[in-house]
């Protein structure tokens, strides 16, 4: 399977869910964050409170929570 042929997998499979990424940095958990949304996907973002990173995704113009929260809210969390 190629990467295109991945994502379109991940795309499909994920269609219609809330994806919790829990993490937002800039090597791994933003870009699929984004991807995802790109995609048309439900994302939201679980933070511990206090992160650095908690002001940038909410300035990205995702919904954050604490990381508990995000994955109780969400069908699917990725952990970045």
């Amino acid at each position: 399977m190629n990467d295109k042929e991945f994502e379109q997998m991940i795309i499909k499979c994920y269609s219609n869910k809330t994806v919790a990424i829990l993490g937002y940095q800039d090597n791994g958990g933003q870009q699929r964050a984004n991807f995802l949304r790109n995609h048309g996907i439900d994302v939201v973002i679980g933070l511990r409170l206090g992160d650095e990173n908690w002001e940038l995704a909410q300035k990205d113009g995702f919904t954050v929570l604490p990381v508990w929260e995000a994955a109780l809210r969400a069908e699917v969390a990725q952990v970045w």
